[in-house]
């Protein structure tokens, strides 16, 4: 399986590998077993901040999932412990962050998105790290 990822919501809320049974939904995600699902909320901006952090020293667990309102803009930012690319394939997004940085893209949230990280310079594969995911 992939490398770690731990999960940061709005500065607030946080579920890392550990903890990852809690909440969790039956089935399976696109690199492993679902992990939890939190929704996350607007800002008084409208903003809907979503935060993922690759740890390299990690195992993946499970794929958490955030769920979203559907129409709103998400800042998702992504944080790596190495350099990594960080790629949002639904929107052919690509952005390269360095070790001990993070990324922010901002999207509007119209599909459920994969966000994966791989080897600097890859434009697919990778392990899945979230998925957001839109809801009324």
């Amino acid at each position: 399986m992939g490398k770690g990822v731990g999960l940061l919501l709005a500065a607030a809320l946080v579920a890392t590998p550990a903890a990852a049974g809690c909440g969790a939904v039956a089935g399976a995600g696109p690199s492993g077993p679902a992990g939890p699902t939190v929704t996350a909320t607007t800002d008084a901006n409208g903003l809907t901040p979503v935060r993922f952090d690759f740890r390299s020293t990690d195992p993946v667990e499970a794929v958490p999932t955030v769920i979203v309102p559907r129409g709103t803009t998400v800042v998702l930012t992504v944080g790596s412990d190495i350099a990594r690319r960080v790629l949002v394939l639904e929107q052919g997004r690509t952005v390269d962050v360095t070790a001990g940085g993070t990324v922010t893209i901002r999207f509007l949230a119209l599909g459920t998105l994969s966000v994966r990280v791989a080897e600097p310079g890859a434009d697919r594969g990778g392990t899945v790290i979230g998925i957001v995911q839109p809801r009324r």
